[in-house]
């Protein structure tokens, strides 16, 4: 078994039971971590043997996440040591990626996936080891994402091409675990609140997975704060309390009622709660139509009960939630007649702003129900919040703290002291207590019916079927409906059960259906859009003048769009980073004007200058990752340098092009014009590097960068490989801005930088990063560069040139958010 340091509840040292030598995978001795004053770990000692299923438990901020982040290379102790198989190793040289060489992988409670990536490419990325860039990589990690989750969750139905983000959390949560399971050498896994999401039967699965892998020497550290998982599946039980080990010992000598008095809760919680007649006509909420068309007739919820949500997962609870929080006036189903407050059960989706600190994510709640222009009073925020943060245990002392440097439990704390400040008449719950220790629950349960007692109505939506029998009422779900009502004596886990498998007849299904491929055909067009509008601007010229269609035509249209493609795959790649280059044209004209005069008057030094100024772009990457600065500060900077030293080396235009140069866009195979030539090799370019497994990672930086790190990936090195990158293109831009003007100016590129913007949000990249469209970028380059010529030829004005782009980019980003994918996440 492996050895945390035993001791009684006074502190004094206990005897462990004997069990065979089996050898160790990981030892931590004398764990001391502090944060100034605090303690989070005090001399914490833990072996971990090959086929040990270690259960942790502790209450939120007794140190558990701290303990495993030292232990998987995310942060150093204090004080204390680390070795493997006996061999001692310094922490001076021991990250998350050395973690991960010796084997250790772990499941963080906050899912560390990039919702932008399809579930074979997170795959990818936890061992890109095999992929090596060969052909059919992506077939190699399908059959591996499919294997996994089947070897874990049988019959789980997940497609490994599927975006994550289009996922469930419970279907997110299976795909991080089948992950780490599958890695290659793996000899601990840690696994943190593994099934906060999955119901009853995916537990199951787990559990049994677990137990198989064990006898055959894996380990596994499994926290939860589902005390019976616990008791269920570990071969020993520790406890942690106020950083120390309060008990160790084997999983037979353990009880709920004996963990929960180690943990510091009482063994008895009682939550009962019974509704004020005198409220009973107040009705809050009504839903009708398709929702309870199997009942026969409406259901109303009123101020001083508690209704609980229940079904198998996806069966339409969540949805209910956000047409409460956000009804729809078009379809008559939920009416609402009173403010609503939400807490989110997906944390960092849904629920705190990362940037602002506890004592903020509280009192959003009270200013948003404050007139516009009302005083925000910190002082009074928190007074405001420190009461409702002491009814959750929530220190105030905390309150200045960053709200990501609390634990997941008291995060959600916060969420739920939000709700309580903001004293809307409805509150809304997407399974508050996910990741929430039992006493933080007891509380939470006591709240609620003080809350009710107080005149407010609970709509609760839990992934544990026993919560539920605090409600007054539990409504069922089955396929997107609520099938069966009860109330009283009637609501019982059995009940429950019974009504979620229940298979209600949809004569709206067709209608449904339709709705959603109407959508869906709406969304394709949108994304259809700049290749629409460029085929619609050409066909206009060629109608007004047939010699456009002719070779030479389109090499004197297109050709002087090429610069504007090379600038905007540069910034492409920028913003699928989730940054923006404002100096990526000043670049561009930099380029241009060093190769009209030193490439043109001395080749070698021209050429030295060429790799300098790359060098010296592909640092900015660097600095900005090194030392925090916001990418459009670093970028708006550099273009004042670029434009400085080309006024340096050409105080005005001029300069010629090299003939090598010149003649690299200046030839013709004479059926085909050389610009679609150019535009359509730069687009396959692009799409190439995106698509390779180089791509998958700087898209998966700029969705999470945080779960790139946890995976081992170097932020800082594909800081310098992305913008290295985009400067290669921006110098093939500036390279071609003198071969095709002949001569350069400093000046050339400016217009570049915010039409490049433009011309990526056009064609459907994301400016959140992480999501890009090189085939579409390129389009919308060549759809904004033509607007000029066809104002032209319908002899409109140059000057409104600006404003018909503008124009054009508003209305598509107009239609796109109509049509955007408006599926909750459930």
């Amino acid at each position: 078994m492996s050895h945390l340091a035993v001791a009684d509840q006074d502190g004094a040292a206990s005897p462990t039971h004997a069990t065979p030598a089996r050898p160790s995978v990981v030892s931590l001795s004398g764990i001391t971590k502090s944060f100034g004053p605090t303690l989070a770990n005090a001399g914490i000692d833990l072996t971990v043997r090959a086929g040990d299923v270690i259960g942790l438990v502790g209450g939120n901020g007794a140190g558990k996440s701290t303990l495993m982040r030292i232990l998987c290379g995310a942060m150093w102790p204090t004080l204390g040591s680390i070795s493997f198989a006996g061999e001692e190793v310094a922490f001076t040289g021991y990250n998350t990626g050395e973690a991960q060489r010796r084997g250790i992988r772990m499941v963080h409670q906050e899912l560390s996936l990039c919702a932008n990536l399809s579930v074979a490419e997170n795959f990818f990325l936890e061992t890109p080891g095999d992929s090596a860039s060969r052909p059919g990589w992506r077939a190699l990690y399908r059959t591996r994402a499919r294997v996994a989750l089947d070897a874990v969750f049988p019959g789980n139905g997940i497609d490994a091409d599927a975006e994550v983000g289009h996922l469930t959390i419970a279907e997110r949560q299976m795909v991080e675990i089948a992950r780490a399971a599958a890695t290659p050498g793996v000899k601990l896994i840690v696994l943190d609140e593994p099934t906060s999401s999955l119901d009853l039967d995916r537990s199951k699965q787990l559990r049994a997975f677990i137990r198989e892998r064990a006898k055959a020497g894996l380990a596994f550290i499994f926290i939860s704060h589902k005390l019976q998982e616990i008791i269920d599946i570990a071969t020993e039980v520790a406890v942690l309390r106020n950083g120390r080990t309060a008990w160790q010992g084997h999983a037979a000598d353990a009880s709920i009622g004996k963990l929960v008095q180690l943990m510091g809760g009482d063994a008895n919680p009682v939550h009962q709660h019974t509704v004020s007649a005198a409220s009973s006509k107040d009705v809050l909420v009504r839903l009708s139509g398709r929702l309870t068309a199997g009942l026969g007739r409406d259901i109303e919820i009123v101020r001083g009960e508690i209704v609980g949500l229940a079904g198998l997962e996806g069966s339409g609870q969540k949805e209910l939630l956000h047409a409460i929080f956000n009804p729809d006036r078009k379809q008559h189903a939920v009416v609402r007649h009173a403010q609503a407050g939400f807490i989110a059960g997906d944390r960092q989706k849904e629920g705190v702003f990362p940037l602002w600190s506890v004592l903020g994510n509280i009192g959003i709640g009270a200013v948003a129900r404050r007139p516009a222009l009302g005083v925000v009073s910190d002082r009074a925020s928190h007074d405001i919040a420190k009461g409702a943060a002491a009814r959750l245990r929530l220190d105030d002392k905390r309150f200045q703290s960053n709200i990501t440097e609390l634990s997941g439990g008291n995060q959600q704390k916060a969420l739920v002291a939000r709700a309580l400040v903001a004293d809307t008449p409805i509150i809304l719950l997407d399974d508050p207590t996910r990741g929430v220790d039992i006493a933080t629950k007891q509380d939470f349960y006591q709240l609620c019916n003080e809350v009710a007692r107080s005149g407010r109505a609970l709509v609760w939506h839990t992934t544990e079927d026993a919560e539920l029998l605090a409600c007054d009422r539990v409504l069922v779900f089955s396929g997107g409906r609520i099938v069966s009502e009860l109330a009283g004596d009637a609501v019982t886990e059995s009940a429950i059960v019974g009504a979620s498998f229940a298979q209600p007849e949809d004569k709206a299904a067709g209608t449904g259906h339709k709705r959603t491929a109407i959508a869906g055909f709406g969304r394709r067009l949108v994304n259809a859009a700049p290749f629409i509008g460029l085929a619609a601007v050409l066909a206009i010229m060629i109608a007004i003048n047939a010699a456009v269609a002719s070779t030479f035509g389109l090499d004197l249209l297109l050709m002087p769009a090429l610069s504007l493609v090379l600038v905007t795959a540069a910034q492409m790649f920028i913003v699928g980073g989730s940054e923006i280059d404002l100096g990526v044209g000043a670049f561009a004209g930099l380029i241009s004007v060093i190769s009209a005069t030193l490439l043109y008057d001395q080749p070698w030094l021209g050429a030295l200058a060429l790799v300098a100024a790359l060098a010296a772009y592909a640092g900015l990457g660097g600095v900005i990752q090194a030392r925090k600065i916001p990418a459009i500060v670093v970028t708006l900077g550099a273009s004042f340098i670029w434009v400085g030293i080309g006024y340096a080396l050409q105080p005005t235009p001029g300069g010629a092009s090299p003939d090598w140069l010149s003649s690299l866009f200046n030839w013709s195979l004479g059926f085909m014009p050389t610009s679609v030539i150019l535009i359509a090799a730069v687009a396959l370019i692009v799409l190439v590097i995106d698509r390779l497994p180089l791509g998958v990672v700087l898209r998966g930086f700029g969705n999470n960068p945080a779960a790139m790190i946890r995976s081992g990936w170097s932020p800082t090195r594909y800081a310098l490989v992305r913008y290295l990158i985009a400067g290669l293109f921006a110098a093939a831009a500036g390279l071609s801005l003198t071969a095709i003007n002949t001569a350069s100016d400093i000046n050339s590129g400016n217009s570049y930088t915010l039409l490049s913007v433009a011309a990526v949000v056009m064609g459907g990249c994301s400016l959140l990063g992480g999501i890009i469209s090189p085939i579409g970028a390129v389009a919308g380059a060549v759809t904004l560069s033509l607007i000029g010529a066809l104002l032209g030829t319908l002899s409109v004005s140059s000057d409104y040139n600006a404003a018909t782009q503008g124009l054009i980019l508003i209305a598509l980003l107009t239609l796109r958010s109509l049509t955007a994918d408006r599926r909750s996440e459930q």
